[in-house]
């Protein structure tokens, strides 16, 4: 007989990229623990960028990420080193950032 939360634990602790909604702003967003060592929970959009969105991230001080998908289906978030995985080779993420909230007129 098999403990649930045991299992729930062991997913809640995976690397494993899961797709959520972000609190703040409703926005779809993907979530995982990056990195083994110096684990980072990221929060990333999951539309892919192309290089110049890359580029304009990279300036705006963004973070960036590599989404590994295993011959399972299963969805990892990787730090992305520009210097030695080519822009192809795997889809590339950008951290997510809520655009602003309109500010009220009466406040101005």
């Amino acid at each position: 007989m098999t403990n649930p939360g045991i299992a729930q634990k062991i997913a809640a602790s995976a690397d494993h990229a899961i797709e959520r909604t972000c609190p703040r702003c409703n926005a779809l967003i993907l979530t995982a623990w990056a990195g083994r060592t110096a684990a980072l929970h990221v929060t990333a959009d999951p539309n892919p960028i192309d290089l110049a969105a890359e580029i304009q991230a990279r300036v705006e001080g963004r973070l960036t990420w590599r989404l590994l998908v295993t011959a399972l289906g299963v969805r990892r978030i990787v730090w992305r080193d520009p210097l030695t995985v080519p822009h192809h080779a795997h889809p590339v993420l950008r951290d997510h950032r809520c655009p602003p909230h309109p500010v009220q007129e009466a406040l101005l």
